[in-house]
């Protein structure tokens, strides 16, 4: 059967689900026909993007379809069985064709495709994406990705991955943009490459940004405020202070500084109109300057900059890591220049968002920072981002998770949430074994499919249930695997939460969940990164509502009540029952192709880790015990629990289920040493000899 399918618009985002709605027709065993409205009177599928277009065919869409939403209808009045995407906008009119032909996948005929209108939660929607040359981190992580950072496949690729699973917003972080990009017409030796070299350069920005306004995404530059090129500090102010490039300190600037940033920020608007927006990162190199001078250099370059282009442009202003809200919110709402909303990004818990769904933190810490949205603010919307600094290489999946988190902190302020990572970039894949059979994707992003889908559609519709995710893995393994894997995800994937919660942590490397590690600079290349029982012992809990250790056993010993609090045995449990339904529904599969059993031995590695967690957590609880009481009894107790069969053989289980597939691999967290697994071994047994040592 051949179905006729007509779209007065073929505009470009239209034509982009049009694509992903034939590949469906076909996988059915349809064959489709786009047809001229002008021509033919009799159509399956009709889609319109407007509300003249819908009209023209004698249909309106419904009043509760808003902007970047669609509505999907079935209505005979066209002659015969026709089925209507209605939508008020473009990127509405492609969502609707993008869920169209998920639903038919899953329904394989036309006529059963279930009714729906489907509104976008959040009007801001985005990836937050660093890049890997004048970038903010520096290490081999980011060194290896050049090549496919800078190869517009593997763009036409991510973004595609974003336009299907509903993501609006890119945003692209690194210290200083300008000078991969323009020219200054005033400072033109700040720029180091040839015309040729920065003729290369153009086209590949200008098509970046084209592929994204194609699929109905939103480019923004984020960068890190006082910084010139090496090539401006050469050849126009060699008194400037060295390593400019380096993102912590005072700030060294000067009038033709500013001016220097003011003309770039100009520029880039006018010579790339495909450019939504811009942003900044209020607080990076200006240790030295009050929280006044700091906004006041930002007014003077963006805001000025901004002026002087010749389009607006939208702007994202990140919420200034000392905390003075004030300052900051008058200058937004007083502005008068730029589109609204402005998006103000806040850090959702620093650097660690996989903890809480209850904002307990913020960047540089908490005090005051409700000074942004309290009073509500009238020109600009919170962005919460969702910063993932806690597992790079497994794979991580927990819808319920990101429900809660939205239903939570959805407020009338919020404007979205960006999600993203400082020291990943998921490009080229660099943690998995090359020619492995397993290895069936192109780049990292493409292995953590399912980890951009929740996050990406729960944005758009946090009502969107499981068994669409469950399809969507039915579809390439299998149905039966697909509701089981997602099940086992979703109860072992809770490890990283409840280890945050936990065990306090402030900054990026202060926490590394999947690799149970917390270091800072002083501890690169040592043992001291992995989280030892002493460590858990000295730490306080993240989360107010979880008892640490030596609290619990405090109150157990002076038989105190521990009611309304989370105590260690009780987050044991629930790890180890986590665990084990895991494994229970992983084992309920039966057929298993190389990517599956890739997927599997993931979720197997978050069950080794929850139950290493739960012994350890029940070893530390005998042990803060013994350090009470001294009784023998409850250190001996501490040692069953960190040697086999209990915490030291689920290590030796997660090693097991990871180096048959992974290498070592470059970890920010570790500077140069590499990361595995098996690197800890030896701080696994450290663990028992502390605890086998009397307790001085």
């Amino acid at each position: 059967m051949t179905l006729a399918v007509a779209f007065p618009n073929q505009s470009p985002r239209v034509s982009f689900a049009m694509r992903k709605l034939t590949e469906a027709i076909l996988e059915i065993g349809e064959t489709i026909e786009t047809v001229d409205p002008q021509q033919q009177q009799r159509y399956d599928i009709v889609i319109a993007s407007s509300a003249q277009e819908a009209a023209s065919f004698g249909v309106s869409a419904d009043t509760s379809v808003n902007e970047e939403g669609f509505e999907i209808r079935h209505d005979s009045r066209g002659g015969g069985p026709t089925l209507y995407v209605l939508a008020n906008d473009e990127s509405g009119a492609m969502y609707g064709v993008l869920e169209l032909a998920e639903r038919l996948r899953n329904c394989r005929e036309v006529s059963l495709v279930p009714a729906c209108v489907i509104n976008a939660r959040f009007p801001f929607r985005a990836l937050k994406f660093n890049l890997p040359w004048s970038s903010y981190r520096m290490n081999a992580c980011f060194d290896v990705q050049h090549e496919t950072v800078r190869d517009l496949s593997f763009w036409e690729s991510f973004l595609d991955m974003m336009a299907e699973n509903r993501y609006n917003v890119l945003t692209l972080w690194n210290l200083h943009p300008f000078p991969y990009m323009i020219r200054p017409v005033h400072f033109p030796e700040a720029t180091p490459f040839s015309d040729e070299e920065l003729a290369e350069w153009k086209y590949y920005w200008t098509s970046l940004f084209r592929m994204a306004l194609d699929r109905g995404i939103e480019t923004y530059l984020i960068n890190w405020n006082v910084f010139v090129s090496e090539a401006f500090r050469e050849h126009y102010d060699p008194n400037a202070i060295d390593d400019m490039q380096f993102y912590f300190g005072d700030a060294y600037s000067t009038e033709q500084i500013k001016q220097y940033n003011r003309e770039c920020v100009t520029q880039v608007i006018d010579e790339y109109p495909d450019l939504a927006g811009l942003g900044i990162s209020l607080g990076e190199r200006m240790e030295n300057m009050t929280p006044e001078q700091r906004q006041a250099w930002i007014e003077d370059v963006y805001y000025v900059g901004m002026k002087q282009a010749g389009r607006p442009v939208k702007f994202i202003h990140r919420a200034p890591f000392s905390v003075d809200p004030q300052i900051t919110r008058t200058s937004i709402e007083n502005n008068g220049f730029m589109p609204e909303p402005v998006w103000v990004e806040v850090k959702f818990n620093w650097s660690h968002a996989y903890s809480s769904t209850k904002l307990l933190l913020t960047h540089g810490g908490s005090n005051g920072m409700e000074g942004y949205w309290n009073p509500p603010p009238a020109h600009y919307k919170i962005t919460w981002m969702v910063r993932n600094e806690d597992f790079f290489t497994l794979r991580w999946a927990q819808p319920g998770f990101i429900r809660a988190h939205l239903a939570a902190n959805s407020h009338d302020y919020v404007g979205g949430y960006y999600v993203g990572s400082e020291c990943f970039i998921p490009a080229k894949d660099y943690s998995h074994i090359e020619d492995s059979p397993q290895m069936t994707w192109t780049y990292a992003f493409q292995k953590h499919w399912l980890y951009y889908m929740l996050w990406g559609r729960l944005l758009y519709d946090p009502e969107t249930p499981d068994p669409v995710f469950e399809d969507a893995l039915g579809l390439r393994y299998g149905e039966q695997a697909g509701r089981q894997l997602l099940s086992a995800y979703s109860s072992v994937c809770k490890m990283p939460m409840a280890l945050a919660s936990f065990y306090k942590f402030t900054w990026d490397f202060t926490l590394y969940a999947e690799g149970f590690l917390a270091t800072n600079r002083a501890e690169y290349n040592s043992g001291q990164a992995f989280i030892s029982l002493q460590d858990l012992l000295e730490s306080q809990t993240f989360d107010p509502s979880y008892l640490s250790l030596r609290d619990y056993a405090d109150r157990l010993t002076r038989s105190q009540s521990t009611e309304g609090f989370v105590t260690p045995l009780q987050l044991a449990d629930a790890l180890e029952a986590d665990a084990q339904q895991g494994l229970k529904a992983l084992s309920a599969i039966t057929d298993e192709s190389p990517a599956l059993a890739s997927e599997i031995l993931d979720a197997k590695a978050w069950a080794c880790l929850s139950l290493y967690f739960a012994a350890k957590l029940r070893a530390g609880v005998s042990y803060a015990l013994y350090e009470k009481t001294g009784m023998e009894s409850d250190r001996d107790q501490a040692r069953q629990w960190l040697e086999a069969p209990h915490a030291a053989k689920h290590w030796e289980d997660l090693i097991r289920v990871t180096q048959s597939r992974y290498k070592p691999q470059p970890l920010m967290h570790l500077g140069e040493t590499l990361f595995s697994w098996e690197l800890f071994r030896p701080q696994i047994e450290e663990d028992i000899a502390f605890v086998s040592r009397p307790n001085s």
